[in-house]
């Protein structure tokens, strides 16, 4: 990664911090962070984008926050802890991108979405006034005070010169062939059991009618909506995310299809 200037980012925080873990609800820890950052910053406003990101899928995370951060108000601090190598030596990255701070490992997550001019900021925690850290919980010990900060206004104490953002995790991309057929894959199932694809159509393909989906040996139809179908039967259609996702009416096309992540998908154009 190219290294950039080691002047201070500019930020002016709006007080929001969202939040997107591997943690799951079954145990307390999102509670625990939480009263971490409160207790730092009790004006600070929580925002719950997801913790049902699969443990240690750090893709998906960054696929949730790309798709997620630009709905919320500049001066947002997003922080994303999907960390498989908590403990070890790997860098804490802060990034500033049109008015928003992004904080989170550095695993691929943020250079993942952010683009690749984007200058991250990795943290000098050791100059940081912060309780010795746990082995396995740096959520608690590490982020959440530093999150709690970023939207008090402080920026954390950086760690040397800026890197530019690339050479992050992959989304999938996906090929347009000659016959004008698109191949791509399963990007995730969501929590309906749809397939969400990594195609996303652009206005001129964006029409339902014109494509049908191939997935694990079925030849999907697309549709507008789910009550375009009847009760139990498969669609293809655009999502809120504006990918192309497989759907079941009613039930799960997961379930119905046996298919998940990475599993291809080629999107048809109708000739008739």
């Amino acid at each position: 990664m190219d290294s950039g200037p080691a002047t201070t980012p500019d930020w002016s925080p709006s007080g929001i911090v969202t939040l997107t873990t591997d943690f799951g609800l079954m145990d307390p820890y999102v509670g625990i962070m939480k009263g971490v950052i409160l207790g730092e910053n009790v004006s600070a406003k929580l925002v719950d984008l997801t913790h049902a990101v699969a443990p240690q899928d750090v893709r998906s995370a960054a696929w949730f926050l790309s798709r997620s951060w630009s709905w919320f108000p500049p001066g947002s601090v997003h922080l994303a802890v999907v960390d498989p190598g908590v403990g070890g030596d790997r860098q804490i990255l802060l990034a500033i991108h049109e008015g928003h701070a992004f904080l989170a490992p550095d695993n691929g997550l943020l250079q993942a979405f952010l683009p690749s001019t984007t200058l991250l900021w990795p943290l000098d925690l050791e100059r940081e006034d912060l309780a010795e850290p746990s082995h396995t919980f740096h959520g608690r010990d590490v982020f959440a005070p530093i999150a709690a900060r970023l939207a008090a206004g402080t920026l954390p104490i950086l760690g040397g010169a800026a890197v530019e953002g690339v050479g992050g995790i992959k989304f999938p991309e996906s090929v347009q062939c000659p016959d004008g057929r698109v191949e791509t894959e399963v990007l995730l199932v969501d929590h309906y059991g749809n397939l969400i694809s990594g195609f996303c159509p652009g206005p001129e393909e964006a029409n339902p009618g014109l494509w049908e989906v191939d997935v694990a040996g079925h030849l999907v139809p697309g549709a507008k909506t789910y009550g375009d179908v009847g009760s139990g039967e498969l669609l293809a259609l655009l999502d809120s995310y504006g990918h192309i996702e497989v759907a079941k009416r009613d039930g799960s096309a997961a379930q119905a299809l046996g298919a998940g992540p990475g599993d291809s998908m080629t999107v048809r154009m109708k000739t008739t």
